[in-house]
């Protein structure tokens, strides 16, 4: 891994061409396909909870949550490709960009 001039860690990599995936947040779950075995940044732009699974995925407000702004990184499998969110109350939107290493 590389390190800065301090010998930090620096996370290398760039975010692929293609957008982002999105889901849209409401208090129903909904999903989308990713591609298996990628690296993908994940960001929410409010309180969330998401499940990862096949193509008939539910999130439910007790899956793993995850803070608004605050991006997390995922590698995918070959069987866990989907990406589902939901939200307790609200709307907003869930962001699964691919991230190239």
């Amino acid at each position: 891994m590389r390190t800065d001039a301090l010998g930090f860690p620096i996370q290398v990599g760039t975010f692929s061409a293609s957008a982002p995936a999105t889901v849209s947040l409401s208090v129903s779950s909904n999903n989308v396909q990713l591609v298996p075995g990628k690296l993908y940044r994940i960001w929410a732009s409010v309180d969330c909870s998401i499940a990862f699974g096949s193509g008939s995925v539910v999130a439910t407000t007790s899956s793993h949550p995850i803070s608004a702004k605050i991006p997390e990184l995922h590698i995918t499998d070959n069987t866990n490709f989907y990406l589902a969110g939901i939200v307790s109350t609200g709307t907003g939107t869930l962001f699964a960009s691919l991230y190239d290493v």
